[in-house]
């Protein structure tokens, strides 16, 4: 990403350090999925503070929005689309903790523990998703227009699955706590896919095209 945004030209050190707090958004927020799946689907004890996880990510968008101003603020017209492009992948990362954490917080809706064909068919869909994660990071971090495709692909395909399973969810006899809770994350799940996909798709997009097709996904 920083070779196609500069070229041989060198970054300046506030962008630099921006692209480094997105990779580590990425690295926490997918750390906070795998803590929510094993509360939600292997009915696990919560170990960790999901909150202050989630601060760091938070944390760090601040940092990469206010490096994004300073440099702008001191040189607007150098790499201005660079800082467009950061700021829009920044929230993107956001959305992604913000998402991993509500996870956790659907096994609380729960009456009894979950198990049988719906948890093991949402455990197989969740796991798809978080391999996203580091695909998505080095297609990121190493332009990597092939795998940045790939995961758009994935995304489209996990999106028509997670919709069908909604479809089962509906024509099933589950009880309505479980109803909720398989349903609400699954579209959680997709939503966070759909996230993951709007950053790799800044590696083969133009500016205007960043996000084209899934704003509502």
């Amino acid at each position: 990403m920083l070779k196609k945004l500069f070229g041989l030209g060198k970054p300046s050190a506030l962008i630099a350090a921006a692209f480094r707090d997105i990779t580590g958004m990425l690295q926490q927020a997918g750390r906070m999925l795998d803590h929510s799946l094993a509360i939600l689907l292997d009915n696990r004890e919560l170990k960790v503070d999901l909150e202050d996880m989630d601060d760091v990510i938070d944390e760090a968008e601040w940092r990469v929005r206010r490096s994004i101003l300073e440099h702008l603020s001191v040189s607007p017209r150098q790499d201005l689309v660079a800082s467009l492009i950061l700021a829009s992948i920044v929230q993107e990362a956001e959305r992604i903790g913000e998402l991993a954490r509500g996870l956790a917080e659907n096994a609380a809706l729960a009456r009894g523990a979950r198990s049988g064909a719906f948890a093991d068919e949402l455990r197989t869909l969740a796991g798809r998703v978080r391999a996203l994660f580091e695909q998505c990071e080095e297609a990121f971090r190493e332009d990597n227009s092939v795998m940045a495709r790939e995961i758009m692909v994935t995304h489209r395909e996990l999106k028509a699955e997670l919709i069908r399973y909604l479809h089962e969810i509906a024509d099933s006899d589950l009880t309505a706590d479980m109803a909720v809770v398989y349903s609400s994350s699954a579209t959680m799940l997709r939503r966070i896919g759909s996230h993951l996909s709007n950053i790799a798709s800044t590696v083969i997009q133009p500016f205007d095209h960043i996000r084209h097709g899934d704003e509502d996904a």
